[in-house]
């Protein structure tokens, strides 16, 4: 009787727990009963970019992008069948968020027990998902990483390798830095066993082979598909030169970054959770793979019987994850690679100490607290309504709602519409970007040839709002070579006037001038060089 009462007990936990996450999930990513929240840095990049592919436009060729094409394709298949939809992200964020806290409840169950199993998704969920709703590519590749770990976690066969292979295959279609890393530190961890059962070389090499031809079987084929299409010079120059020689010396895309991003402008009641989450993540990372080398070189005999290969592939392959974003290790890619770190920090306080005691009972609060708090405070906070082209959407940001609907209200779905330094209206507006970039920046990161091209497309299509933000008349890392959007900024100045200012990042809305003042100096276009001169 006593065993079915506790069978009873760890079923209705287990539901009560997944019914939890499952709904402050939906309440954090829709306002009741379904009106979707529109948030997210750069997910508006790949719905952008999606909705272009949609209208026949071809990746790299037509529009810049570094990545290879996977969340675009993820969207456009969803927009095919949905249509574009305001809803889509919303639920798309959801579903990520529960395959990522399953794939992480799956693994913790090969090396924990009872109800510490689901402690390391909560605190995932609360701490980490949660503080970035932006379902872009680093959530759908780490997603395939973390099904590649649950495969071989419980037991390693051929099959399950070669599946694992395939998993970092596709992986690496969404960041393919994420899943290279990834495939390299399973190929690694191989070698940590071979050395470790002195298995002999034909062991090791068939057990690769079984990990890397699926990988290879997966990558490969789109590779060349892409080559083919946009030719091999400029597919490697998207893909890989443009990271080595231009991304890599913008401010974000530098090791400067760590701990740069402290989080300011939360809504009220979450400003201190969201600090001690992120001194949280930034001290977990990596110090949680040094202890745990530590512990396991001095391991006591009474931990013999711990799971020591499972763990070991938990920490080699997490090592490996957290090394592809130690070069810009910003917020968001720190909680992208965060799931193994915080399965390993579970484990290492699992113990009856008293301070293991103290970790867990703030784990257990803080992940409660942190799942539980962010829905309730944006159910019942100040939140407005707009019908937009793609559905009614919902905000809970006064001064992001006002400039939406002064742009609505300017706009007509299907204009041409340039926003600078981000894209965030495209998808949900229904509005069309001229450029072949998404944005443009005053660094290296912008090259002069793409705004070359924002010069002429704005030319070509006469468009005739351009949103531009104070922050690119700051300049930040030009570089020698004449990067940087100062061209443009003169060209927008002589062929545009300011109208309204918003708040928001500090932006303006620029109307174009009639063509008898574009370049008299006289008319709409004066009040330019008040602006010009800030």
């Amino acid at each position: 009787m006593s065993n079915y009462t506790s069978q009873a007990s760890s079923s209705l936990l287990k539901a009560l727990l997944y019914l939890l996450a499952v709904s402050c999930l939906y309440l954090d990513a829709f306002m009741l009963p379904h009106t979707p929240v529109f948030e997210g840095d750069t997910t508006p990049i790949y719905l952008l970019e999606a909705g272009k592919m949609l209208q026949g436009q071809v990746i790299y060729r037509d529009f810049f992008q570094f990545t290879f094409p996977g969340t675009q394709v993820f969207y456009l298949a969803l927009f095919r069948i949905f249509g574009l939809r305001a809803w889509i992200p919303s639920a798309v964020w959801v579903l990520l968020g529960i395959g990522l806290a399953w794939t992480c409840l799956v693994i913790s169950r090969q090396v924990l027990s009872g109800v510490l199993v689901y402690l390391p998704s909560l605190i995932f969920l609360g701490v980490a998902f949660f503080s970035e709703p932006d379902p872009n590519h680093h959530w759908f590749s780490m997603l395939a990483c973390m099904a590649g770990l649950a495969v071989v976690f419980p037991e390693r066969s051929p099959f399950r390798w070669a599946l694992a292979g395939a998993l970092c295959g596709v992986a690496t279609l969404f960041t393919h830095s994420r899943g290279i890393v990834a495939i390299a530190g399973f190929a690694v961890f191989l070698l940590w066993e071979w050395h470790k059962k002195k298995q002999g070389w034909s062991q090791l090499l068939k057990t690769s082979l079984w990990l890397v031809l699926p990988f290879l079987g997966v990558t490969l084929p789109i590779i060349v598909y892409l080559c083919r299409k946009v030719g091999p010079e400029l597919f490697v120059n998207c893909t890989v030169v443009f990271l080595a020689k231009y991304w890599s010396k913008w401010f974000w895309g530098t090791a400067y970054v760590y701990g740069a991003d402290i989080p300011t402008g939360l809504p009220l009641g979450l400003e201190l959770g969201g600090l001690v989450m992120w001194a949280f993540i930034h001290l977990l990372l990596p110090m949680v793979y040094i202890f745990f080398i530590i512990r396991y070189r001095r391991r006591p005999a009474e931990d013999r019987d711990e799971p020591w290969d499972r763990l070991m592939l938990l920490a080699i392959v997490g090592v490996f994850l957290f090394m592809g974003i130690v070069t810009s290790p910003v917020w968001f890619r720190l909680i992208s690679v965060s799931p193994p770190a915080l399965i390993l920090y579970i484990w290492m306080v699992k113990g009856p100490g008293k301070i293991s005691r103290v970790l867990r009972g703030l784990a257990w609060g803080g992940g409660f607290l942190a799942v539980l708090v962010q829905p309730i405070v944006l159910q019942t906070g100040w939140k407005a309504y707009l019908d937009t082209p793609t559905g009614r959407t919902a905000f809970f940001d006064r001064q992001r709602f006002e400039k939406y609907r002064w742009i609505l209200e300017h706009t007509h779905a299907g204009d041409y519409f340039f926003q600078a330094d981000d894209c965030n209206e495209y998808f949900l507006l229904g509005l069309q970007n001229p450029v072949r970039v998404s944005f443009v920046t005053d660094s290296t990161y912008t090259r002069p040839d793409q705004i070359r091209n924002a010069i002429d497309m704005l030319e070509k299509y006469h468009v005739q709002w351009v949103m531009w933000s104070a922050w690119l008349d700051v300049p930040r890392s030009p570089g020698a070579d004449g990067s940087g959007e100062r061209p443009l900024r003169m060209y927008l100045h002589t062929h545009y006037h300011p109208v309204q200012e918003f708040a928001d990042q500090f932006e303006e809305a620029w109307e174009r001038n009639a063509p008898e003042s574009a370049n008299d100096g006289s008319g709409p276009g004066a009040p330019a060089e008040k602006w010009k001169a800030r």
